[in-house]
């Protein structure tokens, strides 16, 4: 796997010249830039990150209902099918989108769905060689925050969980602001 790779790393990037990140800015002793080479945990971080960024474009293809997009999409995964996906949720989320278009195109789009059904059985056949994100790359946890509900009693939740989008039932529910019209349409009919 990727962890027992870092000897492979070491000798053949690490000290690379495209695997320096520089750092501008003053530092303690007046040097206004400082130059390091990109040591492996951080090599692993930006893989992880262009495969999340790979899958995200690949989701917008197949999401885009465009011929030219989809088709393209499933061309460009079949052939770096040998390297990509490796981690097992980016290749759950390409497989959903996946079984998506070959609903959709089924009938109308014979040739995309016959692309569609061959990734597919190719992606099914490397199910075995996926890896969990966290032994892709060192995954941050995040932090746990008490919340406390309306009886009183806490609850433990992620800072993720605490997205607006997640939202306690009893917590209050916060209007938007009214804009001109609506306040001029409000002021007319109280008048009524």
């Amino acid at each position: 796997g990727i962890n027992a790779e870092y000897g492979l790393y070491e000798k053949e990037c690490g000290k690379s010249p495209g695997f320096v990140h520089v750092i501008r800015g003053d530092s303690a002793d007046g040097e206004k830039r400082i130059e390091k080479y990109l040591d492996y945990e951080n090599f692993r971080h930006v893989c992880c990150k262009w495969h999340f960024k790979l899958t995200k474009a690949m989701v917008f293809c197949f999401d885009s209902k465009d011929y030219s997009q989809i088709r393209n999409g499933l061309t460009v995964l079949n052939k770096i099918l040998p390297e990509f996906p490796v981690v097992l949720n980016l290749a759950q989320a390409l497989e959903k989108r996946i079984q998506k278009v070959k609903e959709e195109e089924k009938a109308s789009r014979p040739d995309l769905y016959a692309l569609a059904t061959s990734y597919s059985a190719q992606l099914n056949s490397r199910r075995s060689n996926f890896i969990a994100e966290e032994k892709f790359h060192n995954v941050e946890k995040k932090p746990s925050t008490t919340t406390t509900g309306a009886a009183g009693g806490g609850s433990e939740s992620s800072s993720r969980n605490n997205s607006p989008a997640r939202a306690r039932k009893d917590a209050p529910v916060k209007r938007r602001e009214e804009s001109e019209v609506e306040k001029k349409r409000r002021r007319e009919d109280e008048k009524k």
